[in-house]
This record gives structure tokens, sequence and C-alpha cells, in this order.
């Protein structure tokens, strides 16, 4: 009889031992599992909130300096230029602007960049490609001496597609000082430097 009582009783603990265990690990599960999708939830917020949403721009253009290197006494390096670009992407923008040509002729530019952005930790800076057409040239594709019209040498930038029409390439570098105000230096058959900014 002693001994059946004691099994009873060995039994009795053992299942409420098992429940009060059962009871105690639903417990833990549901107050540890919100504290852990509470502390979740604002790093996950955080991470959102670093990505930067890109919003289409227009910013304005204003060349600095250009230079044409060993032709700088048969050239004009004061450009004048003044112009708007509109980026739908972060990516591209497409631009309309007016310049003092090499020739010191009136000029009117149409032009679509690709911008590229290859270093993540170094993204303000970034390498351009462009193409445009250019309004303004007499003798479009060539370097020519003003005074005496001798052709000095093809220009490897610009082609002329008819009239005083020519299609333009460019490559340069750029730096987004903040996020309004940019510096960029190009190619075009001479070096030009301009800063542009963002104006919504």
């Amino acid at each position: 009889m002693k001994k059946i009582t004691t099994f009873v009783l060995g039994g009795i603990r053992i299942k409420f031992v098992t429940k009060l265990m059962t009871t105690l690990c639903v417990l833990g599960s549901l107050t540890f599992g919100k504290e852990i999708n509470t502390l979740a939830a604002p790093l996950e917020a955080k991470e959102v909130s670093e990505v930067k949403i890109f919003k289409p721009e227009l910013r304005l253009i204003g060349s600095i300096y250009t230079t044409h290197t060993n032709d700088n006494d048969i050239y004009n390096n004061d450009t004048n230029l003044i112009g708007f670009e509109y980026r739908p992407l972060e990516d591209f923008g497409i631009s309309f602007g007016y310049f003092k040509n090499s020739f010191d002729n009136d000029s009117y530019v149409l032009a679509a960049g690709k911008y590229l952005r290859p270093f993540e930790k170094l993204n303000d800076f970034y390498f351009t490609l462009g193409v445009g057409v250019v309004k303004g040239y007499e003798k479009e594709n060539y370097i020519y001496d003003n005074e005496t019209g001798e052709v000095i040498k093809k220009s490897k930038f610009n082609t002329n597609i008819g009239g005083d029409y020519i299609i333009g390439a460019n490559v340069g570098v750029g730096y987004d000082i903040t996020d309004y105000l940019s510096l960029n230096v190009s190619y075009v058959g001479a070096f030009v430097s301009t800063i542009s900014l963002k104006l919504y």
C-alpha cells in the first residue's frame, strides 16, 4: 500500500512539473518573442530610413572655367555657359543650354548624359558619359586657326551632321559637394568645368 501511494504521488508530481514547465515555456516565448520583435522593428525602420529615395530633379548649370590646353591663344575660353538639366532618374539627365563656342559664336546644345557611381563608399564621386547636338559651329568637325582658316587637326569628339550642327560626345568626372551643389569637369574637345545647382 505504501509503495502504491508513493508511486501515485510521484506520478502526480511529474504531471505537475510537466505542466509547470510547459506553462513557463509558453509564457517565456510570448514575452521574449514580443521583446525581440520590438527590438527588430526599430532596426528595420532605421535601415529603411537610411535608403535615399530619388526624386526627379531640375538643375541650373553654369560654366566656371574652360581651357583648350595648348591652343588657348587661338580659341575662346569664356564660354559663358548657362543651361538647365532635368534628371528623371538618378543616373540619367537631359540638358539644354546656351554658350559661346570655341570660335566665339553663339551656340545651343541639347544633350543627354549618363552618371556612373562605381564606388559605394565614395558615392559622392561620379563619372559622366554624354552625347549631344550642338548648333552654332561653321567648321564643325575641324579645329582651325580663325585668322588663316588653316586646319590644325580634326576633332575626335565632334562630327558635322549638316549646316552648323554637330554631334558631340563628352566624358567627365564630378563631385556632389552637397545634395544641392555639384562640380563637374568634362572633356568636349576642350576641358570645361561646370557647377550645377539643384532647384527642386
